[in-house]
């Protein structure tokens, strides 16, 4: 039998400079599907102290924000899981940990940033096995900090690999790909911009690739791969 606990607490504050709204889950069971959308400045789907936690199979998340100094913060458990998020705006901050301290399976997450001074992380299998790993993510703006780390002891071969795929459009970028554990590990960046900074390393037993395509000038550039 399939369960679905679902605890939803919002709150819309007052502010000088508009409303900010609050979101926090706390979950459990298979099958969910929630869609947040949330507009303004300073809104919160979970934060450092408080982050949305989603536990069972089979979860599909869907997360807009529109607006400056927005938060996620979010942390599931479990397989076969999806997540699309969407930042409009600047010195918006994401959080994102799939499978902590508890195997997980199939993860696909698909983030879109647009906006400049945006800091996002998205972290799967922190310290337990991870198999299936897609990331996506498209980045468009100035003095993004993306943060990538997929750290697992699944092995992965073939078909089933971790991958990330980073696009990256303007200038003064800061983008970090870790890939650990035994797999086949792909990474592929494309950047278009100038005077970023890339830093991608690959650890794994099997046959890891890297595709990197750069547009533009004063680039800091580091590559690490061990077998």
């Amino acid at each position: 039998m399939k369960t679905s606990i679902l605890t939803v607490l919002a709150y819309f504050v007052m502010m000088s400079v508009g409303y900010a709204s609050d979101v926090y889950i706390t979950q459990s069971g298979a099958s969910l599907t929630a869609n947040i959308n949330q507009d303004g400045q300073t809104n919160k789907f979970g934060d450092s102290t408080t982050a949305v936690t989603l536990t069972g199979d089979n979860q599909t998340l869907d997360v807009d924000q529109i607006g400056n100094t927005n938060t996620i913060a979010a942390s599931v458990v479990g397989a076969t899981q999806t997540f699309t998020l969407k930042q409009e705006g600047n010195s918006n901050t994401s959080t994102v940990s799939v499978g902590a301290n508890s195997a997980s399976a199939d993860n696909s997450i698909i983030q879109t940033i647009t906006g400049s001074q945006n800091t996002t992380t998205v972290n799967v299998g922190n310290s337990a096995a991870s198999s299936d790993a897609d990331i996506d993510l498209v980045a468009t703006g100035d003095s993004n900090t993306i943060t990538i780390n997929e750290n697992s002891t699944a092995s992965m071969l073939g078909g089933d690999k971790k991958v990330t795929n980073i696009t990256a459009i303007g200038g003064s970028n800061t983008i970090t790909s870790t890939h650990t554990g035994a797999a086949d590990q792909d990474t592929t960046l494309h950047h278009t911009g100038s005077s970023s900074t890339f830093s991608i390393t690959q650890d794994g037993a099997h046959d890891g690739t890297v595709s990197m395509t750069t547009v533009g000038s004063g680039h800091n550039v580091t590559i690490t791969m061990d077998d």
